[in-house]
């Protein structure tokens, strides 16, 4: 099972400041970083949009110095809803790009100076979109209830088998309200892998891990 965890600093302990990166957080999600790479997730996105290019910039470098020893490193993504994102990713020599919702056929290839460009779909067109422009992978979302959208209308599984067939080699991973026990079933469903914030965030990750390598 191919994981992709997504940060989110404000879902840590202690008090948050829009625009500012505390050493506690910075700590935090560097830590994180270094778990989840020796747990085995392939992509970690970077997803703190309200950072500076000079705090992202940091941040992105620690986080790929800290899983540099790790058995397998995972490909750090900037998510370009930051200012300054491509220009972190570039100058720490980031994996690629996420393209969060509401991106155009046209970003696709402009990120792609930055490497690997994932983005985020909300429904099987999107996906279809996604693959035409030549996206490497998509994160197609809510699959389930989230908390992080509890307005969102869940797509659901089926629409994963839909959206897996029409992305044809281009990878989808499930995304919103995944865990550990349902995150087969999306597999099962044609998913290449699953993505998550709290799940990854929370420790459930730990179990869904466990799973991708057989001892759960």
């Amino acid at each position: 099972m191919r994981l992709y965890a997504i940060t989110d600093r404000r879902l840590l302990p202690g008090t948050h400041e829009s625009g500012r990166l505390s050493d506690a957080e910075r700590d935090g999600l560097i830590r994180l970083a270094k778990e989840w790479a020796e747990l085995g997730a392939e992509y970690v996105q970077l997803r703190e949009k309200d950072l500076g290019q000079r705090e992202l910039t940091d941040l992105a470098a620690a986080m790929i110095a800290a899983t540099g020893h790790s058995g397998s490193r995972p490909r750090l993504l900037v998510n370009a809803g930051a200012a300054g994102a491509a220009e972190a990713a570039r100058a720490t020599g980031a994996a690629g790009i996420h393209l969060p919702g509401r991106w155009h056929a046209e970003q696709v290839g402009t990120a792609r100076i930055s490497g690997i460009v994932s983005v985020g779909c909300h429904s099987v067109g999107e996906v279809a979109v996604a693959r035409t422009a030549g996206a490497d992978l998509a994160l197609l979302s809510p699959i389930f209830p989230t908390a992080s959208h509890p307005e969102a209308r869940p797509l659901g599984v089926e629409a994963l088998t839909e959206a897996a067939r029409t992305a044809a080699k281009m990878p989808v991973f499930a995304l919103g309200g995944v865990n550990a026990e349902n995150a087969a079933a999306c597999i099962a469903a044609g998913a290449a892998g699953v993505a998550g914030i709290r799940t990854f965030l929370t420790g459930d990750w730990t179990t869904v891990a466990q799973k991708k390598r057989g001892r759960g």
